[in-house]
């Protein structure tokens, strides 16, 4: 047998803590019953909306686990004004919002959550939507590495007020298995790449239509043409957060996102609602494949 993994965070502090409660997530760690029911988790998705993972935690239960449609209630679930989440099986679901602020107070609770359940071997992989750079539209993205301000590979944050670097860089057979994960009758690509992990929506990613901007298309059209040859692929908000954190407890990570405008040629998506939610669905059928060879 392979050595089996347990969360185990890099936080003395956790073991001496007798009441401790998830106060965004809404989940009291003293509930020995309730957190029991994660002690199976295997698999944590994350994405932006609540909406996304709902649809991907039906999804999966019905064509992973094979639970009926008509008679389905997921393990646990929650719902609150910040988050939610899905339980089904060794599948845990949970929306994140927008940005590496929000992104993080979610995996910081749902790793404490994982730690005291005991649980292993767990794979994060977050899902979402991007800008490419010079990628087609319905694209997916595998993230190789996500760069920060000054296109380096780490997430920025702090620690009592002194600035705390994490590396950004996927875990490496992770990825590879994603990216062989693409059926030969897919109607889309996957394509592997390094991610820009902007701020923000706007001036961070260069649009000319915030609030304020600094800059001219010349400047956006530079910043552009820096990110290609940089071996950068998509843009987003949250892909730092989402490996940086993970590589400071010890969980394998990836990011796969699926591209809805290229921002070489345009700032805001081209798409219909139809298409819209067409192409959001590549990302889902990736993970799918994905889980389908690791849940037996």
């Amino acid at each position: 047998m392979g050595t089996i993994n347990y969360i185990n965070l890099p936080n003395r502090h956790l073991k001496n803590k007798i009441a401790d409660e998830l106060f965004h997530l809404g989940i009291s760690l003293n509930d020995q019953v309730l957190v029991e029911k994660f002690d199976k988790v295997k698999f944590v998705l994350v994405g932006g909306t609540r909406e996304r993972m709902e649809t991907l935690a039906r999804h999966l239960a019905t064509s992973i686990l094979g639970r009926a449609e008509d008679d389905f209630s997921f393990d646990h679930s929650f719902q609150n004004s910040r988050y939610s989440g899905y339980l089904v099986g060794p599948i845990f679901c949970v929306n994140h919002g927008i940005g590496n602020p929000s992104l993080s107070v979610a995996l910081h609770e749902i790793f404490k959550l994982l730690y005291r359940a005991r649980c292993s071997d767990v794979t994060l992989i977050r899902i979402g939507t991007c800008g490419g750079i010079g990628v087609d539209v319905g694209t997916v993205v595998v993230t190789s590495e996500a760069l920060t301000v000054g296109f380096e590979p780490y997430y920025n944050t702090s620690s009592l007020g002194q600035p705390l670097r994490l590396p950004t860089s996927a875990h490496v057979d992770l990825v590879e298995d994603l990216l062989q994960c693409r059926g030969d009758n897919s109607t889309f690509q996957v394509v592997k790449g390094k991610t820009y992990c902007a701020d923000d929506f706007y001036q961070a990613q260069g649009r000319l239509d915030g609030s304020f901007c600094d800059f001219d298309e010349k400047g956006k059209e530079e910043f552009m043409n820096k990110l290609q040859k940089l071996g950068v692929v998509n843009i987003e908000m949250e892909s730092a957060g989402v490996l940086g954190l993970a590589n400071r407890v010890g969980v394998k990570a990836a990011v796969v996102c699926v591209v809805i405008v290229d921002r070489i040629t345009t700032d805001l998506p081209q798409l219909n609602k139809q298409e819209f939610q067409q192409i959001e669905d590549h990302p889902m059928q990736l993970i799918t494949a994905y889980l389908q060879r690791h849940i037996h």
